[in-house]
């Protein structure tokens, strides 16, 4: 039966009383209360210290190695594509692992991995240093954010699901911004308080980062729910796995588009966090800004992003609650487009008159990464969910590879806004490719009860 444009269509309307109940949020049943706490902790932290690396590759490249930043373009290009290929390895094995191992031991080793991979770019003095360090990273962004997505597929009932993305994502962005912040202002109080030398901010920024990290990692192993939802008897063989992911998206349009959106989504994240980050620290030099406050100030244009992305989420929360995922996720990005496209008006990044725009790129930006999360969380099928998930994944890993390859070459040719340019007119053509799926699937419902009258 066609969908519809239909608030309440396909959703549950009344919870199963044996799941638990956190916040007035229903979880499946099986999972216990400390299994709600850790994957609130955990999406808390999970996004954050993905992100942080765009504070740190910038900060890495200016103070180690002497790049100014307004070269720094196609650097920052190489090491988000370099991170890119190896992701698309990882992503290979990681779905059909989590359905066949389970999601905390792959959560915490993935988080291990980010330690020390903020751990190694303390170090790296030559760009064999930098460019190892980044492997340990995408192994580790592979299997966390991996498992993070999987499990915020699994854990809600549907009657919650789309208020538990909605917290899922105000923790995500606060745990962004704060984990942002601590690299570049914590780092400058730290080193103030125990009057260590200026240089050694960014190796105390980083240190704060692992840190974070190795205490999430134990948080996963410990606290999340062993092995899979699903039972040993009902998993498909490997085979069936590895093809799910493209299957479920020819049998089912939706997935196809949130596929899309994923394309998109992802690359917004990055070019948000590189580019931005980038620009913040290009306008600081510009400043004649040096030192730990450089490292600070650089971060903050993001962190202002962040901080209306997170106080928009409330809104979006409801929207992805009560209407339809396919047309949210239009809404989505549509708010997306306006928010990349804005940039366009920015002259001073650091002035107060850019506050307002980056506020709209934050809620952008958040937006699109949810309305494609919730709608892959609706419609993946349970006994194949982790692969649907990680082909969702890496459909993020291919517009990266894209968007991150044009979006460096564009930033040294043509100025910090064109990458934002860019991917706003992408954002443009997905949200012109959900509207038209749901209208497709709206008359469709009305013919179909047109018949049925007749």
């Amino acid at each position: 039966m066609a969908r519809g444009i239909n608030p309440a269509k396909d959703r549950d309307l009344k919870p199963d009383p044996s799941g638990i109940r956190l916040f007035g949020l229903w979880f499946v049943p099986g999972l216990t209360r400390t299994h709600g706490w850790s994957f609130i902790v955990l999406s808390f932290t999970t996004v954050g210290l993905l992100t942080a690396i765009t504070g740190v590759q910038t900060n890495v490249l200016s103070e180690n190695f002497g790049i100014v930043a307004r070269d720094q373009g196609q650097w920052i290009s190489a090491l988000v594509l370099w991170t890119e290929f190896v992701l698309l390895a990882v992503f290979a094995v990681v779905g059909v692992a989590a359905d066949r191992i389970g999601r905390r031991q792959l959560f915490a080793v993935g988080l291990v991995f980010m330690g020390f991979s903020y751990v190694f770019h303390a170090y790296a003095g030559e760009i064999w240093q930098l460019f190892g360090a980044r492997v340990a990273y995408a192994i580790g962004i592979g299997a966390a954010t991996g498992m993070l997505g999987t499990i915020l597929a699994d854990y809600p009932q549907e009657i919650s699901r789309g208020r538990v993305v909605a917290i899922s994502g105000a923790l995500t962005g606060l745990g962004v911004v704060l984990i942002k912040l601590m690299f570049g202002d914590g780092a400058r109080v730290v080193v103030g308080s125990l009057d260590l030398p200026e240089e050694s901010s960014l190796t105390v920024g980083l240190f704060l980062v692992a840190a974070v990290a190795f205490v999430s990692a134990a948080v996963a192993a410990w606290g999340l729910q062993p092995g899979t939802p699903t039972k040993r008897e009902e998993r498909p063989p490997v085979k069936e796995l590895l093809t799910a992911g493209v299957r479920e998206a020819i049998r089912n349009p939706r997935i196809a588009v949130a596929y899309a959106g994923a394309f998109v989504a992802r690359s917004d994240l990055v070019i948000l966090g590189s580019f931005l980050t980038l620009w913040g620290r290009f306008a600081v030099e510009s400043a004649g800004i040096t030192g730990s406050d450089a490292q600070a100030m650089s971060v903050r244009p993001f962190a202002v992003a962040q901080t209306a992305g997170l106080l928009w989420i409330v809104l979006l929360g409801f929207l992805l609650e009560k209407r339809d995922r396919l047309v949210a996720l239009a809404v989505a990005f549509g708010v997306a487009t306006i928010g990349y496209l804005g940039m366009w008006f920015v002259d001073d990044l650091l002035s107060v008159g850019a506050i307002p725009l980056l506020c709209m790129l934050g809620a952008g930006q958040i937006s699109a990464f949810w309305g494609a999360t919730t709608l892959i969380g609706r419609e993946a099928p349970k006994a194949s969910r982790g692969t649907v998930v990680g082909a969702f994944n890496l459909s993020g890993v291919l517009g990266i590879l894209v968007f991150v390859a044009l979006g460096g070459v564009l930033y040294d040719k043509y100025g910090p806004a064109a990458p934002f340019l860019m991917v706003g007119c992408a954002n443009l053509l997905v949200m012109a490719a959900a509207g038209g799926l749901a209208l497709k699937e709206s008359r469709a419902a009305a013919a179909q009860s047109a018949e049925g009258a007749a």
